[in-house]
């Protein structure tokens, strides 16, 4: 159980005052969706950097549970995917994507392949998007350090973090995040470096790791880890890299800026497998979420203790904020705009802020379901990144892109084939030799059929 002094209280309370003080400094120039989702497309290097490795990053209590299961696998599984596929967006996708004019990925959509591709790419942006998993942890977290039942905690923390998105939008956002960006490296460093000299170097502790929590693939095999490392790919259809990456200055600052932020991701992921390490084998497994927190409460004196978890906090509480105003969007500008055409800006601008609170919701409900961080990355991206991922690297492409029809087709197969799989799955209707396949497969096989179909089918018509 986590145990806080009055000292960690003082820290967190300084931190979240903080956090929060900078947030409502934030106020709109106009009263516009480009001004509250994009801010104005002018955030400096600075500003972009932090805003981005902090929200990207927002899972930190799922490093600890992944570990927990996995082992060093970790690294593998979710650190070295998302460090590949974010070197190529901002080698290849980075300067397109900010010299689109477009500020979110389903206006894109709709722009390449008509209003039904941009609406049943929007419904999939906002599955990806909604922070169910930043609400769980935001809510672990405080029902650890007030003692408050789960539920309130998860309530609180939802409205709580995102009141100053309704004044500033993604400014409030990306200016709180700066104090959240120091406070993650610092905290991490201050829990390593009392856990190698509590504990001594690292060597020691993995040779008396279990064999499957040394293992690359964590004895799980080739497809699992394959799995994961295509999951990686949601860097290119998630709906917060895009709007960050938009939201730069200029292109040259958002590719730059993208390989700046790969190379945070790499020093964040070394602290955190490491301190993961101390921590499974110093307390043992079946920690899950609890890892981390866990701990920093056992390890860390007072005051420590409470610096690092305003690192946690602001971490997450920064993913959360961020998924919640794309999630609004997406919801208030993508959805209902998009069926509503012809709505005026002002009008645009508080339906985002009324999908704002929307959103918090049903990231609310989705986090009192699915009580895993793990189990939600890996059964949300497995499901809806086959049907996004063809459509929305075709926009971006130099090349002829495919017809409306055809990234309908990919959008709807590629989504469909994945649930369905996952639904069989669950259900233990498939045989044993499939049960290793994951769902993205044949999702993403679905989408690939499609795409080559409806390819097909336009050159037989062209020929005619």
């Amino acid at each position: 159980m986590v145990t806080f002094a009055p000292a960690d209280f003082v820290v967190l309370g300084i931190f979240m005052a903080g956090v929060l003080a900078l947030g409502f400094s934030a106020r709109l120039r106009e009263n516009t969706t480009l001004q509250l989702i994009a801010a104005g497309r002018s955030l400096t290097l600075p500003l972009f950097v932090a805003t981005l490795v902090t929200t990207w990053y927002g899972g930190i209590l799922g490093m600890g549970e992944a570990f927990d299961s996995y082992g060093l696998a970790t690294w593998v599984i979710l650190g070295l995917p998302y460090y590949v596929f974010a070197i190529a967006f901002a080698v290849w996708m980075a300067r397109r994507v900010r010299g689109a004019e477009q500020i979110s990925l389903p206006e894109r959509l709709d722009r390449c392949y008509g209003r039904s591709a941009a609406v049943i790419g929007a419904l999939l942006v906002l599955l990806i998007g909604v922070p169910a998993a930043h609400i769980f942890m935001l809510g672990t977290l405080i029902n650890l350090t007030t003692g408050l039942p789960f539920i309130p905690s998860a309530l609180i923390g939802a409205i709580a973090g995102t009141l100053f998105l309704y004044r500033g939008g993604l400014l409030a956002d990306a200016r709180s995040n700066l104090l959240a960006f120091a406070m993650m490296y610092l905290s991490f460093i201050v829990i390593l470096v009392a856990a190698i000299a509590k504990y001594g170097p690292p060597g020691e502790i993995i040779a008396n790791l279990p064999l499957d929590h040394r293992s690359w693939d964590a004895g799980k095999g080739i497809w699992f880890v394959l799995s994961w490392f295509i999951i990686g790919s949601w860097t290119f259809v998630d709906p917060g890299f895009h709007q960050r990456v938009v939201s730069a200055a200029t292109e040259a600052s958002a590719q730059r800026g993208v390989l700046i932020s790969a190379g945070f991701w790499v020093l964040f992921d070394l602290l955190t497998v490491s301190t993961a390490l101390y921590a499974y084998a110093a307390m043992g497994s079946g920690h899950g979420a609890m890892l981390f927190p866990l701990f920093g409460s056992d390890l860390l004196p007072p005051g420590m203790r409470g610096l690092f978890f305003a690192g946690m906090f602001g971490v997450i509480l920064s993913a959360m904020v961020g998924y919640t105003l794309v999630s609004g969007a997406t919801i208030g500008r993508d959805l209902i705009g998009r069926l509503r055409p012809g709505l005026p800006e002002a009008t645009q601008t508080t339906l985002t802020r009324a999908g704002i609170g929307l959103a918090t919701l049903i990231g609310f409900l989705l986090a009192i379901w699915i009580q895993s961080v793990v189990d939600i990355w890996f059964i949300v991206g497995s499901i809806v990144l086959p049907g996004l991922l063809i459509p929305t690297v075709a926009a971006y492409a130099t090349k002829r892109t495919p017809s409306g029809g055809v990234a309908v087709a990919c959008l709807v197969t590629g989504f469909t084939a994945a649930l369905c799989w996952y639904l069989l799955g669950e259900a233990n209707l498939l045989a044993a030799k499939w049960d290793p396949l994951m769902p993205i497969y044949p999702g993403l096989a679905g989408a690939f059929a499609a795409l080559t179909a409806g390819t097909l089918l336009q050159r037989a018509r062209r020929t005619r």
